[in-house]
C-alpha cells in the first residue's frame, strides 16, 4: 500500500526519540515540496526540549499531543515571495512531504493548525522568537504507541467529471 493510503493522525507516542537521521529525512522531503515560482517560503524549526514541547501543547486545545510528543517540527511561513498569495499553500505542500515521510521512517506525526488563526500565531511566534514570517503549523512526532488501522476514506460520490452537474 502507498505512503498516502498508509498516511493517518498518530497522537499518543512512546519516549523513544526520534534519531537524527529521520529528522534529516523529514527535512529533506519537505524542502522537496513544490512551491509557486519556485519560491520555496519556508523555514523549519525542529524541537525537542521538553519545556518548549510543553508549552507549545497550550497553543490551542488541539495541540495537547505535543506534551507527550518527543519532537515537533513548526514550518514557518517566510515573508515576501515572487507569489505571496500562494505561501500557505506551497506550506502545506512542505507539511504533507514531512508527514509522509513521517509514515515511511515507521514514525507517527499529527498536523496542528497554527495559521491563519491570529491568536496561535501570536503565542507560536513569541515561543519561538519568529520575527519574520509566521508560524504556519506545528507537527507532533513520535514512535506511536501502538499500531492503528487506517480507516478507507474514498467516498464516490464526492467523485465529478468534467463539472459539477
Amino acid at each position: 500500500m502507498s505512503l498516502m493510503m498508509n498516511r493517518k493522525s498518530i497522537r499518543h507516542y512512546t519516549k523513544e526519540p526520534v534519531s537524527q537521521d529521520h529528522i534529516k529525512r523529514m527535512l529533506r522531503s519537505a524542502m522537496q515540496a513544490p512551491s509557486a515560482n519556485n519560491q520555496q517560503p519556508w523555514e523549519f524549526i525542529v524541537v525537542q526540549q521538553r519545556a518548549t514541547l510543553d508549552y507549545l501543547a497550550k497553543t490551542s486545545k488541539g495541540a495537547w499531543m505535543l506534551a507527550d510528543a518527543p519532537l515537533a517540527i513548526i514550518v514557518v511561513m517566510k515573508d515576501g515571495g515572487r507569489s505571496p498569495l500562494m505561501k500557505a499553500q506551497d506550506c502545506a505542500a512542505a507539511t504533507q512531504n514531512i508527514l509522509l515521510e513521517a509514515v515511511d521512517c515507521g514514525l507517527g506525526a499529527v498536523w496542528i493548525g497554527v495559521h491563519p488563526l491570529p491568536e496561535r500565531e501570536a503565542y507560536v511566534n513569541e515561543a519561538l522568537h519568529i520575527t519574520t514570517g509566521t508560524a504556519f503549523c506545528q507537527i507532533a512526532i513520535g514512535h506511536p504507541i501502538e499500531p492503528s488501522d487506517v480507516i478507507p476514506r474514498y467516498d464516490e460520490s464526492r467523485v465529478h467529471y468534467e463539472t459539477m452537474e
